[in-house]
């Protein structure tokens, strides 16, 4: 399977998307590689702190709870679609945060990367 280089994945990461909603934050990719389908999420880690899958949702064209994210029902991510992640449940404190986002994909495997935003 083809490895991806971190800092091509950390491309994908649209900066300043990272905010605080009602319900907990959030923040948006964009694939700008190639088309992919996602089949297994990691948990979500900022700083340090691990926010279980359950409390995830993945908002592409439809909202899809990350623990439904599988082989047989994978999310499909075209070229320049954006998908917002969703996390209830926690905010952020104001600041940079670093965010740690693992995706399993049919097309390359697992890929693991960081990223560094702002909450203002």
């Amino acid at each position: 399977m083809p490895a991806v280089p971190a800092f091509m994945l950390k491309k994908l990461y649209l900066k300043g998307s990272l905010k605080n909603t009602e319900e907990g934050f959030e923040f948006q990719v964009r694939n700008t590689l190639a088309p992919a389908n996602i089949t297994a999420m990691e948990p979500l880690m900022v700083d340090g702190t691990v926010y279980p899958l359950a409390d995830t949702v993945v908002v592409g064209k439809e909202p899809m709870a990350a623990t439904a994210i599988s082989k047989e029902h994978p999310v499909t991510f075209g070229i320049n679609s954006v998908v917002t992640m969703r996390v209830k449940g926690a905010r952020l404190a104001a600041g940079e945060h670093t965010v740690v986002i693992g995706v399993v994909t049919k097309e390359a495997g697992e890929l693991k990367w960081d990223v560094s935003d702002t909450v203002s």
